[in-house]
């Protein structure tokens, strides 16, 4: 009898330990998992917002250093700065070259710039060629300040107020996929006025 109980001991687990032991085990491999899935969902709207976002001061670099170099003349041809001015669109005109023209694609001397509310884009158009720059905009806008600065905002401005143009101010609001959303501000002071 005694031999009997000793070998009934080491024969290992009953069902009922088995079963307990993977339902621990079961519990335990739920929580990692979602754990898991949770940190690489996070991981990517981070990334995705961070792509956004730099694609936002992308632009707002590309702007900023357009409308800096609006109205460079070197030569004194004379030229209209911002033959163009609104609250959505702006073209600016530059002789980076000192050509006396301000046809030259390369580096390019007309840019305008157009946002399409209804699609959310942002096109450069340079040379011809109309180029969406970005995408998934709720809402741009382009005010304009003269020296003393003062909102400029009768627009689409006139000839004699888009002279007065000494600053734009540059709003982005924008999205990422997953609709977090991004803002972004400056006022961009011109360097040839």
């Amino acid at each position: 009898m005694r031999i009997v109980n000793e070998m009934r001991r080491r024969d290992g687990m009953t069902v009922v330990e088995l079963m307990v032991a993977l339902v621990i085990f079961g519990v335990v491999i739920g929580v990692v998992f979602g754990f898991l899935t949770e940190s690489r969902r996070s991981y990517s709207s981070t990334r995705q917002k961070a792509q956004y976002q730099q694609g936002l001061r992308a632009v707002m670099s590309l702007v900023t250093r357009e409308v800096r170099s609006a109205g460079c003349d070197p030569t004194g041809t004379g030229f209209e700065a911002f033959p163009a001015a609104d609250a959505n669109s702006f073209r600016c005109v530059m002789d980076l070259n000192g050509d006396t023209d301000t046809a030259d694609t390369n580096p390019d001397e007309d840019v305008t710039y157009t946002f399409n509310a209804g699609t959310g884009d942002l096109t450069r158009t340079a040379g011809g060629n109309n180029v969406v720059i970005l995408r998934d905009l709720t809402n741009l806008q382009f005010n304009y300040y003269d020296a003393d600065g003062n909102l400029l905002n009768a627009l689409p401005l006139s000839a004699t107020d888009r002279a007065l143009i000494r600053s734009v101010d540059l709003v982005m609001v924008g999205a990422s996929r997953e609709h977090e959303y991004t803002s972004y501000t400056t006022r961009i002071a011109m360097r040839n006025q």
